[in-house]
């Protein structure tokens, strides 16, 4: 099963009118190119996978019954932003999550879980065992042996959930006042990274916005100030999509996505080195860890 950490409806945007979209990725300095279909990219085999099966769980669990709602709320919504629409209450939920889940989608986030989520779990199974009877065998012990894969399965699906809605910067982007900028047609196109989202400005400073570019000629806004708002909009149109470009290189892994194979290639040669270089980092993701386990396991900050 092909597990999407990029959402379907989101690259399909920057399809042509054959239905493919243009993978790049750069091999030993240049830049490689290849047209593909969404289904075909911005995934890993069996990324989101749980085997509980005893349990009923199976191991497209995750992709089906978490992400897969997310992103379908999450393109209605997308849809009414575009328009100007006035988000209902449940709209408004459905794309903040969207937003968080982005973070918590990506393959760091999975590596953590399944390292740090599963031993911080055996931990806890842990604690509890001074509680029990005199000869009892210790619970990560009787778990394995009656439900295997249970405890990664729990690590997973339960904390993941959690953490995508008790994501500190849940509260930051509900807040933002969001909006799309659309460009001409003869602009330049803006490309997607496999980490679409983007904040800049100061935690702190009033000035936070975040970005996402949502098809080859539009981009998505949430700003803190009216003053970075008409900032951004104060911009030429293909500055502020080089500026863009540039930061969705940034944040990427090293698979980029556009509509224009001939121009997203030249971009992202010319502009290589800064590959990577301001990706989030797990260690930043490392306290939500923990408050997905103060969530399973009733601990404090709870409520």
């Amino acid at each position: 099963m092909n597990h999407h950490y990029v959402p379907q409806f989101l690259l399909r945007r920057w399809c042509n009118d054959a239905g493919k979209i243009q993978s790049f990725k750069i091999v030993r300095g240049r830049v490689a190119c290849r047209a593909t279909t969404p289904e075909y990219t911005g995934f890993e085999k069996r990324l989101y996978a749980v085997f509980a099966k005893l349990s009923g769980i199976d191991e497209d669990h995750i992709e089906k019954k978490l992400f897969g709602p997310i992103d379908s709320d999450g393109a209605v919504a997308l849809s009414k932003i575009e328009l100007d629409g006035v988000l209902n209450e449940d709209e408004h939920i459905a794309w903040t999550f969207f937003l968080s889940s982005l973070l918590a989608r990506q393959p760091s986030m999975l590596a953590a879980l399944r390292t740090q989520g599963m031993a911080m779990m055996k931990r806890y199974l842990a604690d509890g065992d001074a509680a029990l009877p005199a000869g009892w065998p210790p619970s990560e012990q009787w778990l394995e042996a009656r439900h295997p894969g249970l405890i990664e399965a729990h690590s997973l699906s339960s904390w993941l959930a959690r953490i995508i809605l008790r994501n500190p910067m849940v509260d930051r982007f509900a807040a933002l006042h969001w909006w799309v900028k659309v460009f001409k047609p003869e602009a330049p196109k803006l490309l997607l990274s496999d980490m679409p989202l983007y904040w800049d400005g100061g935690l702190n400073t009033g000035k936070f916005y975040i970005q996402i570019p949502i098809a080859p000629d539009r981009i998505f806004f949430g700003t803190e100030s009216t003053e970075t708002e008409a900032t951004l909009n104060a911009l030429p149109g293909a500055e502020l999509i080089r500026r863009v470009n540039l930061a969705t290189l940034a944040t990427s892994s090293g698979r980029i996505w556009g509509i224009d194979p001939k121009e997203g290639s030249a971009f992202i040669e010319a502009n290589q080195e800064i590959v990577g270089t301001d990706r989030p980092a797990i260690a930043n993701f490392a306290a939500l860890l923990e408050v997905g386990s103060q969530a399973a396991t009733g601990g404090a900050g709870t409520d």
